[in-house]
């Protein structure tokens, strides 16, 4: 193909330009085949192109229009969309009727208004209502030039396109939001739900809506808190009803003139006979007594006066709908708030913490565990757990909120750390001071720890098991001796006896010092880390049963003397401390621990081990 091109190039003499012109036409293999149709699909793409390089809509909007607008960047793209698509139908509109888009005006005094003015305006006013919640109908919106410039019939295709086009408009933004005071749901920011979560939720339906859009704003925080605040227009609507109800019996004869007042507030025709006048204090003060309702409830809130409202209401309203009210506004309102709701409380009076401190109080411990990490950061702690501690019966919580306070370096006074110490054990201050200082505490495991204080230490002693056997060893030998000893003068009995009685004398005075000096080494390893070696079988395994019934009257009789054990250990031919640390031995392999100790010359079992004893025996 491009030795063909050349064989063209070198025939005829070509220009430059003629010579880059065949190039790009035979660019490819199909359009050097039919050449024609190529030039023909590039006319085409061009005419194309230009329809999509059309001329906006927008550019023939007058530039005093556009520019008094301080849009967002949001509701100008809205605005722009649905003024090119109302554009767009008026203009395929007008050119089935054989008009054009472009001439329509309107002579307005001395100057013309285009059609492309007025739909921008309407396009503007449909958006700004939808963001404003305003609801209006589309055709409030046709101004007086747009129905003079456009027949009825394409006045009713724009309603129907605006009507379709604002069901879809986008969610507002972040900037949008704010210019047109509506809240992160989209909702619009009214004085008595700020937040918008009440009308999110729907908690009340259209009618008591309406009600609460009707007030006026007053001077109150409550706002600040939505589970408040629906208590109090709970409340409000309950009052709206019974009025409403008294207004549409005809039996009951009112006290004031019609006018078009509950028209207003009840959607009452405009014929109605029951609709009364100089009731314009009406919401204002039905919200007053409701709200004082919830105030009552509500430990430290300050009650408003309400003597002014009630002689209002007395003055235009029947005396059986005066009655009801009152006898609404008697009854005792159940509140049910949380420990975060009385929290906001405290910014419209902050003597609120009273209503804190009574919820713990009320509350069982289980349910204030998971509260105990806001009541340790409340900034009046010292005040709530005061009152806590005073009026709280339950040792624990007491203990819980003088915990609470000694770990935010409050006072505390000497009555309460008399409490504190009475209420943990005294091996284990340690471990409360320890609680104090930490930084990290799990303040929902608190009841548990602070429990846990309440518990003696339990001594832990470890035996040197190789001392022992040692010492067994020796004093077998020092037993074997004396058997041979005695058995040598039997002959003379009384210089044996006073002999054996010697060195009897003298055996206890040495096993005592070698007893002593076993204990101060026990002592030493309680305190260090030694490793236990486990112990060989017991020798007198044969002598349970005897060691069984010494140790059910050891048990019966809550010990016994150390001459009574002496005697004891005599009669079984052995020194008394030898049977003791043979009895031990016993009770080692049970208990795992040394039991039998002697203290104020008695022989008795440790106190720790006492019950473990008892049940041991009893089998």
């Amino acid at each position: 193909m491009f030795e063909f091109i050349n064989k063209i190039f070198k025939n005829k003499r070509l220009t430059e330009e003629e010579k880059i012109s065949i190039i790009e036409l035979v660019h490819t293999e199909e359009s050097f085949i039919n050449p024609r149709e190529l030039i023909a699909e590039q006319e085409r793409q061009k005419r194309a192109q230009k329809k999509v390089e059309k001329k906006a809509w927008i550019s023939y909007v007058s530039p005093p229009v556009r520019l008094n607008d301080n849009f967002t960047r949001q509701i100008e793209e809205v605005v722009g969309a649905l003024f090119e698509r109302l554009c767009a139908i008026v203009d395929v509109e007008l050119k089935k009727k054989r008009k054009n888009i472009k001439h329509m005006k309107y002579e307005r005094y001395y100057y013309h208004v285009t059609a492309f003015d007025e739909i921008y305006r309407l396009s503007r006013e449909v958006v700004y209502s939808f963001y404003r919640q305003d609801n209006m109908h589309p055709e409030a919106f046709f101004s007086y030039d747009l129905q003079a410039m456009l027949s009825r019939d394409i006045q009713k295709i724009l309603t129907q396109e605006v009507d379709a086009y604002r069901k879809n408009l986008p969610f507002p933004d972040e900037e949008t939001r704010i210019k047109f005071g509506l809240t992160q749901f989209g909702t619009k920011i009214v004085w008595w739900d700020p937040s918008g979560m009440l009308r999110d939720k729907q908690i009340f339906d259209g009618i008591e809506m309406a009600y609460f859009d009707q007030l006026r704003k007053r001077a109150t925080r409550f706002t600040e808190v939505p589970s408040v605040m629906a208590h109090c227009l709970g409340k409000y609507a309950d009052l709206m009803q019974i009025v409403l109800h008294d207004l549409e019996d005809g039996s009951i004869k009112w006290k004031i003139k019609p006018n078009n007042y509950f028209r207003k507030y009840f959607h009452l025709p405009l014929d109605d006979d029951r609709i009364w006048a100089e009731t314009f204090r009406l919401p204002a003060d039905l919200y007053l007594l409701s709200e004082n309702m919830i105030r009552r409830e509500v430990e430290g809130l300050r009650v408003l006066p309400e003597e002014e409202s009630l002689q209002n209401l007395q003055k235009y309203l029947p005396d059986e709908t005066f009655l009801k009210i009152q006898t609404y506004l008697s009854q005792k309102v159940e509140l049910e708030l949380d420990y975060q709701a009385i929290s906001a409380l405290r910014n419209v009076n902050k003597t609120v913490w009273h209503e804190a401190a009574n919820l713990l109080i009320s509350q069982p411990l289980e349910r204030i565990n998971g509260l105990l990490r806001e009541v340790a950061e409340d900034p009046d702690l010292k005040k709530i757990a005061t009152k806590v501690i005073k009026q709280s019966e339950d040792s624990d919580k007491r203990i819980i909120f003088i915990f609470l306070m000694e770990k935010a370096a409050l006072p505390v006074a000497k009555a309460l750390q008399k409490e504190r110490d009475g209420f943990i054990h005294p091996t284990r201050q340690a471990d409360y001071q320890q609680l104090l200082l930490d930084e990290n505490l799990l303040m929902e495991s608190l009841p548990e720890l602070l429990n846990d204080c309440t518990q003696p230490v339990r001594r832990e002693i470890k035996l040197d098991t190789a001392l022992i056997t040692a010492s067994h060893s020796a004093l077998d030998t020092i037993i074997d001796m004396v058997d041979t000893y005695l058995s040598e003068e039997k002959a003379d009995e009384g210089l044996d006896a006073a002999l054996s009685l010697n060195f009897f004398a003298e055996i206890e005075m040495s096993q005592a010092a070698e007893q002593s000096e076993a204990e101060s080494v026990v002592s030493t390893s309680v305190s260090a880390t030694v490793t236990i070696i486990e112990e060989p079988e017991n020798p007198h395994s044969e002598q349970e049963p005897e060691h069984m019934q010494f140790f059910k009257q050891l048990v019966a009789g809550n010990g016994i003397s150390l001459d009574d054990f002496k005697e004891h250990a005599k009669n079984k031919g052995k020194l008394h401390q030898a049977y003791l640390t043979e009895l031990n031995e016993v009770l080692y392999e049970i208990f795992d621990d040394q039991v039998l100790v002697i203290s104020q010359q008695q022989v008795i079992i440790e106190e720790d081990f006492m019950e473990e004893m008892r049940g041991w025996i009893d089998g």
